[in-house]
């Protein structure tokens, strides 16, 4: 097993560019700037990461193929919105064959990733004579010893370091089983009819992810959605703890910022991008962009850091 990451990052695209194994694509909805602690392990047969996240963020993406996927809560998480379901801190989440990740987290989101090569699940259900895990089975309520144990053992290992490799292996093995059996018991699946404001919900984020310039306004997204103000509101407060017109505008300054990023600050201005995006108020932009990047959209622009 090899440490490849052990770092915190100031910068999303900093992080999004250095996950090894992951396909994300997250956006900053939380103010104050970008922050996380991320760490790392590998083996052929397991990946285990642990992630601390101090901003909201909306995440997006897929976890690695040939792999099937088990999250557990850190101790400084006590839920989120993952899948449609509202998360507690004794769930294991389990990732459909899809490895699809969708996911709204607030401040201080904290969990460990258990990525577990096909082939050794096979493996390990042959050998302790396990059922297949259905995939419709997204989540488990685990018992409270249960959940402290694994959450224990997962953060055992991420305490190792370089020298140690071999133990944490060791214990990964282990820690890979003790989640296969936990899934595999005959727990209820947990299924969450989706209620009138979470549909809405889903219906302007899919707007928005497939819209270059999604409109902010209130009374055209509720049109979209086929609901009321009230309803569109609570569901927003709900899973992001935003309304919906402040989601949006966070949204639309995420993709100005990767615009600004791989643009060439000789051959493009900040205005030129925010005529692009019919922004007219640019003294007021600019606020906006700083209090969620912590830097003005010019520093972003004469920024050589992740310029190709």
């Amino acid at each position: 097993m090899q440490i490849i990451l052990d770092t915190q990052f100031k910068h999303l695209e900093h992080f999004l560019e250095e996950v090894r194994h992951f396909d994300l694509d997250f956006r900053l909805l939380g103010a104050g700037g970008f922050k996380c602690s991320l760490k790392q392990l590998v083996s052929q047969k397991v990946l285990l990461g642990y992630g601390r996240f101090h901003r909201s963020l909306d995440q997006v993406g897929a976890t690695p193929l040939g792999y099937r996927t088990f999250v557990i809560l850190g101790p400084r998480c006590h839920g989120f919105r993952w899948r449609g379901h509202q998360i507690t801190q004794n769930d294991l989440l389990i990732f459909p064959s899809s490895n699809e990740l969708h996911s709204a987290s607030h401040d201080d989101f904290e969990i460990f990733t258990i990525s577990i090569h096909l082939d050794y699940i096979e493996q390990l259900m042959d050998a302790f004579g396990l059922n297949e895990i259905p995939d419709k089975q997204e989540v488990v309520r685990m018992d409270e010893p249960i959940a402290y144990k694994l959450r224990s053992l997962a953060a055992s290992i991420i305490q190792f370091s370089a020298s140690e490799v071999d133990v944490a292996q060791a214990l990964a093995h282990n820690l890979a089983e003790k989640l296969l059996i936990t899934a595999a018991k005959p727990y209820s699946t947990k299924i969450t009819n989706l209620r009138k404001r979470d549909i809405a919900l889903n219906r302007i984020v899919e707007f928005v992810r497939n819209t270059k310039n999604p409109t902010s306004n209130l009374e055209q997204l509720c049109r979209i959605a086929n609901v009321s103000e009230r309803t569109l509101q609570y569901a927003f407060k709900d899973q992001y703890g935003i309304t919906p017109t402040t989601f949006v505008k966070r949204w639309n300054l995420n993709t100005i910022r990767r615009q600004l990023l791989l643009a060439h600050p000789d051959e493009t201005k900040v205005n030129n991008i925010c005529m692009e995006f019919n922004i007219s108020h640019q003294s007021q932009f600019a606020t906006d962009y700083k209090k969620i990047f912590a830097e003005l959209p010019s520093d972003t622009l004469n920024s050589k850091l992740y310029r190709k």
